[in-house]
């Protein structure tokens, strides 16, 4: 029998758990330095390296080699995240069961620790991250409501806190939750617990003023996580908990040549079928329509996939009423519908994720390049910054090396990401340590520990830093 192992990267360590008759077990194991990353799960170029110790952890430790992973991820995780890492499995012989959002992971296991009915948030605050999601807690199980904040977050203060959309926060202000549930460190959570307090205080608009809070550490995600890895196994213990949850927190958008239409809100919820009408397909005259599917994060979009499909197999929809929608199977494969609504007759083609293109539209994966030569960029920086000789030539010429480094990135568009003396920026900068200093205004970067990059305005990587007071 298969056995599926739900894995949660938790403060630089891999936290395993599995599902035995009628209760869970657990393990854990510290990865390799060059792994532990606060962004591990996002790295694509770094992912093999961890499904490889997981499996060399299993065989050796556990003597598991038949098995499938169920991957607890950041409430910010969205499909496009979800299918590289997937991808990323598959590459490495790793069969990804399924994921679910920590928030959810939590949820779960509150359900099973506590009896009680209604709308619960589930918060969970990690190594300079946070996720809060709404849930139902009923006979059914576990549904999730909404996702409201996910992302780094520098736990000062909610007014700049990562809603998840531009209207999270009011949904967030008028939640009819009356309790919520923390899990994390006793630090983040009790930083957390002021800057809620807080927030609260100083807003006008939220509605449960005296919400009931009761903090966890974050062994209880894991706890979560097994139950999930039970009810997957159809062991009879956890056959009756009910999981209801969604692929993606963001909105979706289907492209047909240069118009974009909406045609999914973020609920949380991405049901096997989804689409919208359109009053007519639009046409190129090119030969051929191509259609791209987005996801929506923040101010940016996220390709999915895209496909060109040739005119004369859409012959029968121009200048007709269609549906134009998306169809995702059980391996989160989406396909393209278009459907002619008076005649109910349609075509179903499937969405490429490295759909061709012509010469002229082909791009570079510029922002994967620079993620795969950094350590290299960051070992020399290094090296050129700690030398105990500076006016050594071998040191001259590591800090050459370095500097010109820099001056070819900046050339081709890349923006260093420093800070050092500047007030803190979340969307720039992880913070990774707090100091008083007072000689430096409030929430200033004192420090720069690893330098952070851009390419054309997309954050490739935060920069590492001490933020004063």
């Amino acid at each position: 029998m298969k056995r599926i192992i739900g894995v949660h990267y938790w403060e630089k360590k891999i936290h395993l758990c599995w599902a035995e008759e009628e209760s869970i077990s657990t393990a854990s194991f510290n990865l390799p330095q060059e792994l532990r990353k606060d962004d591990l799960l996002k790295q694509e170029f770094l992912l093999e390296g961890l499904f490889k110790a997981i499996r060399q952890y299993l065989s050796e430790k556990l003597s598991i080699n038949d098995f499938g992973l169920v991957i607890c991820v950041p409430d910010d995780f969205g499909v496009s995240d979800i299918k590289t890492l997937c991808a990323a499995g598959l590459k490495s012989e790793t069969e990804v069961v399924d994921t679910i959002p920590e928030t959810m992971a939590y949820a779960v296991y509150v359900y099973g620790e506590y009896d009680f009915d209604g709308r619960m948030l589930s918060t969970v605050i990690g190594e300079n991250r946070i996720g809060i999601a709404e849930y139902e807690f009923s006979d059914k199980g576990v549904e999730k409501i909404a996702t409201y904040v996910a992302g780094a977050w520098n736990g000062v203060s909610f007014a700049r806190a990562p809603y998840i959309n531009s209207y999270s926060n009011r949904l967030f202000d008028a939640t009819p939750a009356g309790i919520i549930f923390t899990a994390g460190s006793m630090n983040g959570c009790m930083t957390f617990e002021q800057s809620f307090k807080k927030y609260v205080k100083e807003s006008e608009t939220f509605v449960h003023r005296n919400m009931e809070m009761k903090m966890m550490d974050g062994h209880s995600i894991v706890e979560g996580l097994g139950y999930m890895c039970g009810k997957l196994e159809e062991r009879d213990a956890f056959m009756g908990l009910g999981i209801m949850n969604g692929l993606s927190p963001y909105e979706f958008f289907i492209q047909i040549n240069d118009d974009i239409y909406e045609f999914l809100e973020s609920e949380m919820k991405f049901p096997k079928t989804a689409g919208m009408e359109l009053r007519r397909l639009p046409e190129s005259g090119q030969g051929a329509e191509r259609f791209t599917l987005l996801e929506k994060k923040g101010k940016e979009f996220v390709k999915i996939g895209a496909v060109n499909v040739p005119d004369s197999n859409l012959s029968d929809y121009y200048k007709k009423a269609v549906w134009i929608g998306t169809h995702v199977d059980d391996k989160r494969e989406f396909s393209l519908i278009v459907q002619n609504i008076e005649t109910d007759s349609y075509i179903e083609v499937p969405f490429e994720a490295d759909a061709a293109e012509s010469s002229s539209e082909k791009t570079e994966d510029v922002p994967g390049f620079i993620e795969k030569i950094l350590p290299i960029i960051d070992n020399l920086e290094y090296a050129s910054k700690f030398a105990k000789d500076q006016d050594n030539p071998y040191t001259q010429g590591i800090i050459q090396s370095y500097t010109q480094a820099i001056e070819i990135l900046e050339k081709n568009g890349v923006t260093v990401i420093s800070g050092e003396g500047e007030p803190f920026d979340f969307n720039l900068q992880n913070a990774v340590a707090h100091v008083a200093d007072v000689d430096l205004p409030e929430n200033t970067v004192k420090q720069v520990m690893q330098t952070g990059y851009m390419y054309k305005g997309k954050v490739i990587r935060t920069a590492s830093v001490i933020v004063a007071n």
